[in-house]
């Protein structure tokens, strides 16, 4: 075999094991802390695409600490869609976020956040948008600052790219109302989990910025997330968040739908469910009691909110009522006045009779009459009073 074949034979099982050896790398949807931290010499460089770290924060948080080399994606403006409340990206808004962070399909992409809700929504949010290698990084900024990890304030020069983002999106693990919530109460073939603490739950507790009924899709199991599922910013291990769900009933087996208030509680129940636990069938109602509790045609329990009686009246409304308490009014005297025509009548009918008898004023029926007269006053002064 001559020298220029086997230069190229050697070439090409290079890069095949190399390719391998990449494929081999990728750790997961979870990452620790010391595996981000051993590999900050790669991410500290703007200009490579093999891992980029994204820290999902507002914008001061960002600028007053952040993990060298990590890119910032704005909390909320660049989560959400702007002029919605708290819907997920869509595609322009998406493609713009990805040329920003610089990124190609073989990049790695690591988040964490001010929070684990907001890096799993955003982890979510990527895989929305059919973006695969990604991981979410087992620790906030305050656990990574509590170990003593180095953080700066040097924002990375990282050059945008264009990124060939897949359409259509993922609808396997998005929950929309009508063909995936309301389908499920109706079935009862879909297990719901509420991710918002009890007190929610329970009804107890609502705000009003983002809806006006409190309470819970019916029959859905409450399991509060980040409280019940992390401590000290990390997730507790997969085996004891596995016993949880299974001792709740959530199990891979069933259908799963998981809401919070907007969505993003809910994301991170989805990432342990889906990416942890490797269940199949689960999705996150981006919509959640955002969209639900202000639907006040849609079941919730407990049934303790009337929307006529708790929500504040409209000028319409309340012209409405005094119309209607000026009609009871005017049922009532209409009333009094064919009983009045009827004493009077009755009254015509035993004068009538008197004359008849030319008995004068002491005959017995000029008796009844004089009775009778009182009787005529008094609805006469009752009819005057009211409508003075």
């Amino acid at each position: 075999m001559n020298r220029g074949l086997m230069a190229l034979l050697v070439g090409v099982l290079f890069l095949a094991s190399a390719s391998l050896v990449s494929a081999e790398e990728y750790p997961g949807p979870l990452v620790s802390m010391d595996w981000v931290q051993e590999r900050l010499d790669i991410i500290k460089d703007p200009t490579q695409t093999e891992i980029r770290l994204v820290e999902v924060s507002k914008s001061k948080s960002y600028q007053k600490e952040h993990i060298p080399g990590a890119v910032n994606v704005k909390w909320s403006s660049e989560v959400f869609l702007p002029y919605t409340n708290r819907m997920v990206l869509d595609y322009a808004a998406m493609k713009a976020v990805m040329k920003k962070l610089g990124v190609t399909p073989d990049t790695h992409i690591v988040i964490y956040g001010d929070s684990l809700t907001m890096a799993t929504r955003f982890y979510w949010t990527l895989k929305f948008w059919n973006v695969e290698k990604i991981s979410v990084m087992d620790g906030t900024k305050a656990a990574w600052k509590k170990e003593g990890r180095p953080l700066t304030t040097e924002v990375p020069e990282v050059e945008p790219r264009e990124y060939p983002l897949k359409y259509p999106p993922n609808g396997k693990i998005y929950a929309v109302k009508e063909f995936d919530v309301m389908r499920g109460l109706a079935t009862g073939k879909v297990i719901f989990v509420d991710t918002r603490p009890k007190a929610y739950y329970d009804g107890k507790k609502f705000s009003v910025s983002k809806w006006v009924r409190s309470g819970h899709i019916p029959g859905a199991i409450q399991w509060s997330a980040p409280e019940e599922v992390s401590k000290d910013g990390k997730f507790l291990p997969v085996d004891q968040l596995k016993k949880m769900a299974e001792e709740k009933g959530i199990t891979g087996d069933k259908e799963i739908i998981v809401y919070c208030n907007t969505g993003v509680r809910s994301s991170t129940t989805w990432f342990i469910l889906s990416e942890l636990l490797g269940y199949e069938n689960v999705k996150n109602y981006d919509g959640s009691l955002r969209e639900w509790a202000n639907e006040f045609y849609l079941p919730m329990e407990p049934d303790n909110f009337n929307i006529y009686k708790d929500f504040p009246k409209t000028p319409l409304q309340e012209l409405k009522e005094a119309t209607d308490a000026n009609a009871e009014k005017v049922a009532a005297l209409e009333k009094e006045v064919q009983d009045l025509k009827q004493q009077l009548a009755e009254t015509k009918k035993i004068a009538e009779a008197a004359k008849a008898e030319g008995k004068g004023v002491c005959g017995p029926t000029s008796v009844a009459l004089l009775a009778a007269l009182p009787l005529a006053g008094y609805a006469l002064r009752r009819r005057f009073m009211k409508k003075n």
